[in-house]
């Protein structure tokens, strides 16, 4: 009987040993002058401290909420907009390929259609081109005289640059939305965070962290944003120049067709309205000479 008395004060001194324990790890822990436990602990802590710190850029993606999904679809909507731009302004419009066209039209040695024809071929080889068309409606009004073809150069090269300009306006759409949807990100992350704090736990922790991820939207919009604006006043210059270069091509492109001022057929006429005058007037001449000689 003793025995089972002595074995049973044995078991509940372990029992309140082993549960009293955790209660004495930590307050040494917390203890300032706890000497080496301290830093034993703050040694083993410090390095999953630092891990859970750091996150990948996926991981902050993540984070960053559903506003997420919008920016990422506006960030390859703006991709998408800009290969489309860059092609049509460097590539269609380019210069040397309208001094090629330019160089083959010949209105002394190649008839009518001829001519017309190598403007259309260049057309179909180049869709977004703005001075094959310009030529196109240039050639026909060709017979209406010098005045008809610069205002087809004029009118049909205004409708090229400013088609050109609505190109880039969807880029000029995403520089402005972007920060939009991720300051409206921040500010839905803000709310949710001052809405948790009602719950158990570190409130401190639970703000911070939550303020954290909902920074991510903003900096993502601002990353979309910020690269797209450079895409667009890069493309806004180039349009800008192809402006001027299209001047003087129509200018070259008129001045062979009509040289020095005048009519490439005028010459002719005049000389001929200049020998009517002069038969006319010998015709006049004779009728009236008194001795009828």
């Amino acid at each position: 009987m003793e025995t089972f008395k002595s074995s049973l004060l044995i078991g509940a001194c372990a029992a309140v040993l082993l549960f009293a324990l955790p209660e004495l790890s930590a307050q040494q822990t917390n203890d300032p002058a706890g000497g080496g436990t301290i830093k034993s602990t703050i040694v083993e802590n410090q390095p999953e401290q630092v891990t859970m710190e750091r996150k990948t850029l996926w991981e902050l993606i993540k984070n960053g909420g559903l506003m997420m999904w919008p920016l990422g679809i506006l960030a390859l909507y703006g991709f998408f907009k800009a290969g489309v731009q860059v092609y049509v302004i460097i590539l269609s419009n380019n210069e040397k390929r309208d001094q090629a066209l330019l160089a083959h039209l010949n209105p002394h040695v190649m008839p009518f259609d001829d001519l017309k024809s190598e403007v259309e071929t260049d057309i179909s080889q180049r869709a977004q081109a703005a001075f094959p068309k310009m030529c196109e409606a240039a050639l026909a009004r060709l017979y209406e005289g010098k005045e008809a073809m610069e205002e087809a150069l004029t009118r049909e090269g205004a409708m090229q640059l400013s088609r050109l300009k609505r190109g880039l306006k969807p880029l000029q759409s995403v520089v402005t939305v972007a920060p939009l949807l991720g300051l409206m990100g921040t500010v839905y992350g803000m709310i949710a965070s001052f809405q948790s704090l009602g719950a158990t736990g570190d409130k401190v922790e639970i703000l911070s962290k939550g303020i954290y991820e909902a920074l991510v939207t903003t900096a993502a919009g601002l990353t979309i944003a910020i690269p797209f604006l450079f895409i667009y006043q890069w493309l806004n210059h180039r349009v800008d120049e192809i402006g001027e270069k299209l001047n003087r091509q129509a200018a070259a492109f008129l001045e062979k067709f009509h040289p020095s001022g005048g009519g490439g057929n005028e010459p002719e006429q005049e000389a001929k309205e200049g020998s009517q005058s002069d038969s006319g007037l010998e015709e006049s001449t004779a009728d009236t000479d008194p001795l009828g000689t």
